[in-house]
């Protein structure tokens, strides 16, 4: 369940069959995102030589030209951030990756970048957070009293970047999550019946899917007893009541520590510690 600072998804098919302009509907939620997730950059910013320009514009600007030349230009400007800024892997994944996906996109609507630059880019943006989340997810599995998730982007839902970083926050924290990302419906019933989660989180970024949704979360309450709490996050930009009245879910959430408490979900000093300590 992606935190409210997840970006709007310029394109996050990674075949490249999903136009990013597809989404402007949205563009006020979108444009709200954005400008919380850039606030959020230039609040973690560390300036580390007067002469430089440091500022979150440039930082950004640096990561999102390296993002669509190559894999190897990436982790140039990964080993940047850690290195000028001092930051470390959770910064890139919460902060300058969403930032970067939203620029991504606005880069795209204003043509200044193509929409082939955009697809490889958001692909390997997503490469990334796979491979910066790796440790904590292992974290998440070696420890037997981890609390475990099922994270569920429904099949209709074409994003996937905004429920991995949501993914690598709650993993950090000590869960272990099962990603299902754009399965039948079917197979996430059958998932979270034969599984033993302590909740199932839903991430939802456009209101127009809230119809498929729906019909997913009735599935699962006919099918799955007991069924775990359903908590409902991303950037949909629908209030919290309508969403737990469209959807009929338990909880609607901000961030990964809010849906914790609200489904009654404890994680074991010693994973939450460790999950800190590595971060």
């Amino acid at each position: 369940m992606p935190p409210n600072l997840a970006p709007r998804q310029p394109a996050t098919d990674t075949e490249g069959r999903t136009d990013p302009r597809g989404n402007r509907a949205d563009a006020s939620p979108a444009a709200s995102v954005h400008e919380r997730v850039l606030a959020s950059v230039a609040a973690r910013i560390c300036t580390a030589t007067p002469a430089r320009d440091d500022s979150p514009a440039s930082c950004l600007t640096m990561l999102c030209d390296a993002v669509v030349t190559s894999d190897a230009a990436l982790d140039t400007a990964f080993a940047t951030l850690r290195r000028v800024h001092g930051l470390g892997d959770e910064d890139i994944v919460d902060c300058y990756i969403p930032a970067a996906a939203c620029q991504l996109g606005d880069d795209w609507t204003e043509n200044r970048r193509s929409f082939a630059e955009v697809t490889i880019g958001t692909a390997r943006l997503i490469a990334a957070v796979r491979r910066l989340s790796e440790r904590w997810a292992a974290d998440g599995v070696a420890d037997w009293r981890a609390p475990s998730m099922a994270m569920v982007v429904p099949e209709a839902e074409q994003h996937r970047l905004g429920a991995m970083i949501a993914a690598s926050r709650f993993r950090r924290l000590g869960v272990s999550v099962q990603m299902l990302l754009g399965r039948p419906d079917a197979e996430v019933v059958a998932c979270i019946h034969d599984g033993d989660f302590d909740f199932v989180s839903f991430s939802l970024a456009t209101h127009e899917r809230v119809e498929q949704t729906r019909r997913l979360i009735h599935m699962l309450r006919q099918n799955v007893t007991p069924l775990p709490p359903i908590v409902v996050g991303g950037a949909v930009g629908i209030s919290s009541d309508e969403i737990k009245a469209q959807l009929g879910v338990d909880h609607v959430a901000s961030d990964p520590e809010e849906a914790l408490a609200m489904c009654g979900v404890s994680v074991p000093k010693r994973a939450a510690g460790r999950a800190r300590a590595k971060t």
